[in-house]
């Protein structure tokens, strides 16, 4: 994918995106693998710029050898790898790819680009919390992600495309500054936190200006926190917003510092969505800063699947350099008490390189 930003009035923006549409050219072979199809995809719809005050949007293109997953159904679910093969002057795509055969007539499928979006079993899109798990603050394909649909023909070849393939995250470019709004910091990482979902963006070096992919909200406090470079500590800021896919929002970040700090946990080998924060002030116990900090607290739908008998109503901490789940709590069960390796950890102060970490309470 090539995505470059483009300096025009908005109203050309909004007019390139309403002449987008192109018909579907479509033929097909049968071949040994199945039946190979070659259709057209219209040219990408544009990232429109969402507020006012300045005429900007950013303009994203196919480009060749890109590949999309085609989901269908046939004995079970089933992939198609799509490969761009050309792009003419209007930007739209020509792709092929080949169906099994048996394959049957005006069979549904999802369209979903880029194809690492997809499922592993090919049942649909991955959730944002796994597409959006790590980013780098810069421009790159990995935050236009897009889906659409089509229906698939064998009686009489062909493909339609009844949805073309639109993004499913708003584009953001933030710019960091301290509270006053007088003076950038650059910052690194930033993390952006909505409901139990933290969404990490580590530039390669601190930056001030970052650009970050986020799923639409309606109506929801979106939390922010940073480490300033210059003196290591966290700034935050919260605001109560509403975006929406495929538009691109500037918004300038205030960020007061603070007297806590936070460790990245990494989701590691477990079952996880993501990385996630731990909230701490520095010489807190790891007790005292889940105590003290309900953002350490994502609930029993949050992390994990650790949930049973045993577990239930424990303390859990994360050991990053074993790989291994530990838990905290005096425990009964049938009248005696489980005793649980790690119960140290809890009354130990919070370890910077994240030795041992709070993950969750259920």
């Amino acid at each position: 994918m090539i995505m470059k930003k483009v300096f025009v009035f908005i109203g050309l923006a909004l007019a390139l995106a309403a002449c987008n549409k192109i018909e579907s050219v479509n033929k097909i072979d049968q071949t040994a693998d199945g039946i190979t199809i070659t259709a057209t995809l219209a040219p990408k719809s544009t990232f429109t710029k969402a507020i006012s005050d300045q005429s900007t949007y950013l303009k994203v293109d196919w480009a060749v050898d890109e590949h999309l997953a085609i989901l269908y159904t046939k004995d079970g679910n089933q992939m198609a790898d799509a490969t761009i093969t050309a792009v003419d002057g209007t930007g739209a795509a020509t792709i092929t790819f080949s169906v099994v055969d048996g394959t049957p007539d005006n069979s549904a499928c999802t369209i979903i680009y880029p194809k690492s979006a997809a499922m592993d079993d090919h049942s649909g899109v991955k959730p944002a919390g796994v597409l959006l798990a790590s980013q780098d603050g810069t421009l790159n394909a990995n935050l236009d992600v897009r889906v659409g649909a089509g229906t698939i023909q064998t009686a009489t070849p062909s493909l339609t495309v009844t949805t073309q393939p639109e993004p499913q995250f708003a584009i953001f470019k933030f710019t960091t500054k301290n509270e006053a709004g007088s003076a950038t910091i650059s910052v690194k990482p930033l993390a952006i936190s909505i409901g139990t979902l933290d969404y990490i963006v580590t530039p390669s070096t601190a930056t001030s200006e970052l650009y970050v992919a986020l799923p639409a909200v309606s109506s929801k406090t979106v939390s922010f926190s940073a480490i300033n470079s210059s003196d290591s500590k966290m700034y935050t800021c919260s605001k109560s917003v509403t975006f929406s896919a495929g538009n691109y929002y500037q918004s300038t970040l205030k960020m007061a510092q603070s007297t806590k700090t936070f460790l990245i946990v990494s989701k590691g080998t477990t079952d996880l969505s993501g990385d996630k924060l731990f909230y701490y002030t520095p010489g807190q116990t790891y007790k005292q800063a889940v105590d003290n900090n309900p953002e350490n607290k994502v609930g029993s739908n949050g992390w994990g699947t650790w949930s049973d008998d045993y577990l239930n109503e424990a303390t859990i901490f994360f050991n990053e350099n074993e790989g291994l789940v530990t838990i905290q709590k005096d425990m009964t069960r049938n009248g005696v008490r489980n005793a649980y390796s790690g119960e140290f950890a809890l009354n130990s102060p919070v370890k910077a390189d994240g030795t041992y970490v709070f993950i969750d309470t259920y």
